[in-house]
């Protein structure tokens, strides 16, 4: 945990992610890398350089979904937890790719959140190996470049959205789940496994496997254009 801990304060006065008095809202999937992010973040609480304060939203989008477990977890990390409740499962199930357009609708939905409770950053758990799946797809399938940043500021000026794992490699956080044994929950997408995404991470590994080291320096190379 130290090491990522370590990784987190390097992204932090890298990118300026956190700054005096910022109240956070994480959001939690329920998966590792939010939990990953949560846990990281409450500890950061001892020794960052600026103090800030935490509240986890989590959105139930579908059953099964029981959450007592994370709010008990929540609750040890001394976190404030809200739980919301929005099912629009069906409305993606109509989509040929829903996966856009669950994030649009969960990301609106936190940022909402994060204007009730006057949090003015929204902190999210993607990752390195998020950041170049999200590279590739955007690549392949859209013919553009796009890639997730550390920091953006969104349309309405008044919060941002932060990426504190941006630079964490996928297995690292899976290892700290384990570890800690964080109440991971099953994701619920009903195409979980089955996505452009899930194609975008097998390729990646073929990369890997083919050309090692290859994805150390597409980390690199996509460092050096934020």
């Amino acid at each position: 945990m130290q090491r990522l801990l370590g990784e987190m304060r390097k992204a932090d006065q890298a990118y300026g992610l956190i700054q005096p008095g910022d109240r956070i809202l994480v959001g939690v999937s329920g998966g590792k890398d939010s939990l990953v992010l949560c846990a990281l973040l409450s500890a950061y609480r001892r020794f960052a350089p600026h103090p800030f304060s935490l509240h986890a939203v989590c959105l139930k989008i579908g059953d099964p979904f029981d959450t007592g477990k994370i709010a008990a977890w929540m609750a040890e990390m001394d976190i404030p937890f809200t739980l919301v409740e929005e099912d629009f499962l069906p409305r993606l199930e109509k989509e040929k790719s829903p996966c856009a357009l669950c994030a649009r609708l969960r990301r609106g939905i936190l940022l909402h959140q994060a204007e009730l409770l006057s949090c003015n950053k929204l902190a999210l758990g993607h990752h390195r190996d998020d950041v170049m799946e999200t590279y590739l797809m955007s690549t392949v399938f859209e013919g553009r470049f796009y890639a997730l940043q550390p920091i953006r500021q969104m349309e309405t000026g008044r919060i941002s959205v932060i990426r504190p794992l941006i630079d964490m490699k996928e297995g690292s956080i899976a290892a700290l789940a384990q570890r800690l044994q964080l109440p991971v929950m099953k994701n619920p997408c009903p195409v979980d496994g089955r996505t452009k995404r899930q194609d975008m991470k097998q390729a990646l590994r073929d990369l890997e496997k083919r050309f090692p080291g290859a994805l150390d320096h597409f980390q690199s190379a996509l460092q050096k254009e934020r």
